[in-house]
């Protein structure tokens, strides 16, 4: 069948087509109008999730976002959530809901009226996000806008709390657990310190210091070796000094005096002669004077030649010994060894100690924030139009069914008792070619060049119908 064959049909059963589109429209619009109406309210929060925990600092991260408001918007619609507003508003003391809930069949076991009620007001409350902001909307529907609106509010009020209270809860639970494993720790931390003292009193080990600091003889070998290297480094100073210390005020006046003599000589070489007494007497006080100062040096010798024996003397003693100490100290290096692992098992119980005590403290404080990054977006809103049923779209959806509807019906219908209604309806009953239609009225040349569009005939035939008229 083409195109206008149907528009022959729907055209021949107009008036079942328009009377089944009226009456799905008649219906729709009777059934929606005896429907109970619902109203909707809503209520806005700011959810602030680049704030931080005041107490961690952590927060909640851009990739985080989106899980986020889908966790928040399951929340608000849990049971834990709408239960709190039906004891809010008093909703299970109600008379005519008492009688509902008795009629529902819903049971005791089930979790009584109280989750009853919570439920039907989980069915009834939406929540998302507002665009790509940070305002989280919550939706409720009820039979009145007052109604509505006192539930959206308590919704919102309970949501707050809920959330704050898995916050604090969680924060608390794992502030208790950790404050166990920190007076476990402790306590395995004084085990380890008595293993420990005890050890070192059996093996007769004094520390210098606190815990790590070296015992009496590590620290003895340490202060005689500290006391050879300075000796070594200062040995040739030291016998400088020493060998300069004491001549030099009597070789330096000596060596004044020689000079002066000197001098004396030679002016009485030039102007007394060598045979004058004076000049034999200055030469003698020279032989004299040279006479204390190879004393002098002599006794420097002396003085340079003791301080080098004793320098030598200690320093030999100084290794002797450490030599001794460093016996000592190898004799007793398996029991530094087991002390080293042992002080180190009391830093590690010390450090895990602390660790945990510090993390049940911050928990502690975050179990007591009474804040949280939720800002109350104004009061909530009640609309005064149903938002339930919609009576614009069910009209518009019903005429839409009723006239496709009818449309069926028509096929059927003509299905069900085929009439021909064209040369194409003939030709199809009796499976030969039409060649000419008598009784038509001449076809306009638009009314052709339709039928050529939507029969898919040749101009021939259109020609040849032409003549037979």
């Amino acid at each position: 069948m083409n195109l206008i064959q149907f528009l022959r049909i729907f055209w021949a059963r107009r008036w079942l087509v328009l009377g089944t589109a009226l009456a799905c429209f008649i219906v729709a619009t009777l059934v929606a109008s005896a429907l109970p109406k619902r109203y909707s309210a809503s209520a806005r929060l700011l959810i602030d999730t680049s704030q931080s925990d005041p107490v961690t600092g952590s927060g909640v991260t851009l990739r985080d976002a989106r899980p986020y408001i889908f966790t928040q918007t399951e929340l608000v619609r849990d049971p834990r959530v709408t239960g709190a507003v039906v004891d809010r508003l008093g909703l299970a003391n109600d008379p005519a809901t008492i009688a509902a809930y008795q009629k529902s069949g819903f049971r005791e076991e089930d979790g009584g009226i109280r989750r009853w009620l919570a439920n039907q007001i989980s069915e009834r409350v939406s929540a998302g996000q507002v665009g790509a902001t940070s305002i989280f909307e919550i939706r409720v529907e009820g039979p009145t806008p007052e109604y509505a609106r006192q539930v959206v509010g308590a919704v919102r009020d309970a949501y707050v709390q809920e959330a704050l209270r898995l916050k604090t809860d969680a924060a608390g639970r794992s502030g208790a657990w950790y404050a166990e494993q920190a007076a476990k720790e402790r306590e395995m931390l004084e085990e380890a310190e008595e293993r420990r003292n005890a050890f070192m009193k059996a093996n007769n080990i004094t520390l210098t210091a606190g815990p790590g600091s070296p015992d009496v003889e590590m620290a003895k070998l340490q202060a005689l070796q500290a006391a050879e290297a300075a000796l070594r480094d200062k040995s040739s100073s030291a016998l400088a000094a020493a060998s300069e210390a004491v001549p030099n005020v009597a070789g330096d006046q000596l060596r004044v005096q020689l000079a002066a003599i000197e001098e004396e000589i030679a002016r009485a070489s030039e102007q007394l002669g060598p045979a004058h007494p004076a000049y034999k007497a200055a030469l003698a006080r020279k032989r004299v004077i040279e006479t204390q100062l190879a004393n002098v040096n002599r006794q420097q010798e002396a003085s340079r030649s003791a301080s080098a024996s004793i320098a030598r003397g200690s320093l030999a003693k100084l290794e002797a010994d450490i030599r001794a100490q460093q016996q000592i100290v190898l004799a007793r290096k398996p029991i530094y060894d087991e002390l080293l692992a042992l002080d180190r098992e009391v830093e590690l119980r010390r450090t895990l100690y602390e660790r945990a005590l510090s993390r049940s403290a911050d928990l502690r404080m975050e179990s007591d924030v009474s804040e949280t990054s939720m800002v109350y977006l104004g009061d909530p809103i009640a609309e005064q139009t149903p938002s339930y049923p919609k009576m614009g779209r069910i009209m518009t959806l019903a005429g839409i069914f009723g006239i496709l509807l009818g449309l069926l019906a028509a096929l059927a219908a003509e299905f069900i008792a085929r009439r021909v209604r064209g040369a194409e309806d003939l030709a199809y009953a009796t499976g030969a070619p039409v060649l000419v239609s008598v009784g038509m009225p001449p076809a306009s040349p638009l009314r052709l060049q339709m039928r050529r569009l939507l029969g898919r005939r040749s101009d021939r035939d259109d020609d040849s119908e032409l003549q037979a008229i």
